[in-house]
């Protein structure tokens, strides 16, 4: 199991290789045919849901091979820009987003950026942590006073 969970990336990378093969075997079934429109609703074909599925397992795999660069502060910024890429894959077109009414795309938009700039107010300050806030040491809170560590 250990050596499972230890090429995990190859694993990934594997999966994303059958997917893509798999889309374009449908894609080269499904050229010539033509699908009826559905009555009601939208229906998505197959070769559409594949590439999407892919495309989420080849963003999978950069994320796992990312994780073993060492970037700085810039892994969480890459981490988060790949997850928001997904998400938005995921919505647009397994919750059918695409072809739903414009304002709950906006909806959609808005929230991810209110989210971002709460993340980003939230951050600012995270440079600014001391861990003692009093300067003078004989105002200092002792951490182990109580026999404990405190905070």
């Amino acid at each position: 199991m250990e050596a499972i969970l230890n090429n995990v990336d190859l694993l990934i990378l594997s999966a994303a290789f059958v997917s893509f093969f798999a889309t374009l075997g449908v894609f080269r079934l499904a050229r010539g045919q033509k699908t009826p429109h559905p009555e009601f609703g939208h229906m998505t074909g197959p070769t559409l849901l594949l590439t999407i599925l892919t495309m989420l397992l080849f963003l999978t795999w950069a994320t796992v091979a990312v994780s073993y660069i060492d970037l700085g502060s810039m892994n969480v910024v890459v981490a988060m820009g790949v997850a928001t890429i997904k998400a938005t894959l995921v919505s647009l077109y397994f919750m059918h987003l695409r072809w739903d009414r414009p304002f709950n795309a906006v909806i959609f938009v808005g929230s991810l950026f209110l989210l971002g700039l709460f993340l980003g107010f939230a951050l600012l300050d995270t440079g600014e942590y001391k861990e003692a806030i009093l300067d003078d040491p004989f105002q200092q809170i002792q951490a182990t006073q109580y026999g404990s560590e405190q905070g």
